[in-house]
C-alpha cells in the first residue's frame, strides 16, 4: 500500500487550517507523485490539484551501547506527501478531534 498513514501533528494541522484543501500523509519512500495521486483518488474518490513531496534521509541514532554492538544504527527513510485538493473537494474528517 502506497499511503501509509495521515500526519496528525500540530504543523500539519496549521497547514490544513491555512489552506483548507491541503492534507499531509506518510507514503512509501519509493513512490512517485503519479502513484500517490492514483492511490489517493482510488481510496477517497476525490480530484487532486497538486502534490508536493519531501524526503527524510536516514539519520545515525545515538546509542550508549555503540561500543558493544558492531555496526551503526540508522532511522528508516521516510517520505511525506502534501496533497492539495481541487475546490469543492474534501476528505473525511482526518483533522477533527
Amino acid at each position: 500500500m502506497i499511503i501509509q498513514k495521515p500526519i496528525l501533528s500540530e504543523k500539519s494541522k496549521l497547514i490544513h487550517q491555512n489552506n483548507n484543501n491541503v492534507y499531509s500523509f506518510y507514503v512509501l519512500p519509493s513512490a512517485n507523485k503519479y502513484q500517490i495521486k492514483d492511490a489517493l483518488q482510488k481510496m477517497f474518490q476525490v480530484k487532486i490539484k497538486k502534490i508536493r513531496t519531501s524526503r527524510q534521509k536516514p539519520v545515525l541514532q545515538k546509542t550508549k551501547y555503540l561500543q558493544k554492538l558492531p555496526g551503526k544504527i540508522y532511522t528508516k527513510p521516510s517520505k511525506k506527501a502534501f496533497i492539495e485538493l481541487s475546490s469543492g473537494q474534501k476528505l473525511p474528517n482526518i483533522f477533527q478531534e
